[in-house]
């Protein structure tokens, strides 16, 4: 089963599926700690990087940011600080006179996939505010912010993609801000990570569901990418913890008799029903409801100078 490809949208686990193979795909992988949070960045060279990650080139910052909906709110703020000082550093200069987009994809009927609207209904927008009080705008110190949910395929009729290059054409920003969910490869990972990147996403690659792709290229502007994973792929899992298991039987009869059924197991796993499951945790609706609450801060505390972390309630209805 060495042809089977596990899925995830996470650059820095695609590199580590490379890793176990003995494939040296030229990823530079480097951890640092700020705040007491694990950052880990992983560079994806062009070539050889790219085609045996699946990822376009690039950098992405992986953000180990923990169980975010058991945090009290010195830990959770202090979170949001650190993922709004990375956000800070991928967003382009600044233009007075044009808004950044924040894109949230995704279904919000359906829990796992919610991350993107829901971090919609808690940004700030202020574009508006910006035109019809420009003295409050500035009295305040918000930042030129505007938002969209775009729903999905299945209910629009519509790409994504399409809605959001026509928003972009009629409002110009100067940079839009994707937030979308993602899936990994591990339970461990599952709402406790964050990647943050450069180099556009993909709606739906991580459950098999590609569309069209948005990124610089496609939107025509800068584009930085939010990606929380909320799902396994079941197949995956299953085929992840075999390997353990595998690892750990490594002499007797057990471990005999399991390399001979490991292939018929595998075989079975990926052409049944298995192969087209996800897997998320029980407590979804309440992990998606604080994941974005987290992101939507950062995004705040990024765009908007002026308003304090403890204030940012008050703008919101």
């Amino acid at each position: 089963m060495e042809n089977y490809t596990r899925r995830t949208d996470l650059a820095l686990e695609a590199h580590e599926i490379n890793a176990e193979k003995g494939r040296d795909d030229g990823v530079i992988v480097e951890e640092k700690e700020i705040d007491g949070i694990n950052v880990t960045t992983t560079e994806v060279k062009e070539g050889q990087g790219e085609n045996l990650t699946g990822k376009p080139a690039g950098i992405y910052t992986t953000v180990d940011i923990g169980r975010v909906w058991q945090y009290d709110s010195e830990r959770f703020n202090q979170t949001a600080r650190v993922l709004s000082d990375l956000i800070n550093s991928l967003l382009p200069q600044p233009q007075e006179e044009k808004t950044v987009l924040v894109a949230g994809l995704g279904n919000m009927d359906i829990t796992p996939d919610s991350i993107g609207p829901k971090v919609i209904s808690k940004v700030i927008v202020t574009r508006h505010i910006r035109t019809f009080n420009r003295e409050l705008y500035d009295k305040i110190g918000f930042g030129n912010l505007s938002a969209i949910s775009p729903g999905v395929l299945g209910q629009t009729g519509i790409e994504s993609a399409e809605i959001i290059k026509s928003v972009i054409d009629k409002v110009t920003p100067y940079c839009v801000i994707l937030v979308d969910a993602l899936a990994s490869r591990k339970l461990s990972r599952l709402a406790t990570t964050v990647q943050l990147c450069d180099t556009g996403i993909r709606p739906g690659a991580g459950v098999a569901n590609n569309r069209v792709e948005l990124n610089n290229k496609s939107l025509g502007v800068p584009v930085v990418s939010i990606g929380v994973p909320t799902v396994v792929d079941a197949a995956t899992l299953a085929y992840d913890l075999l390997e353990e298991l595998g690892a750990e039987m490594k002499n007797g009869v057990e471990s005999s008799i399991f390399n001979e059924q490991y292939d018929k197991i595998v075989d079975k796993l990926m052409s049944g029903s298995g192969k087209n499951m996800f897997v998320s945790p029980k407590e979804s609706d309440v992990i998606t409801r604080e994941t974005a609450r987290l992101i939507s801060t950062a995004i705040n505390l990024s765009l908007h100078k002026g308003i304090d972390i403890k204030d940012m309630g008050e703008y919101l209805t």
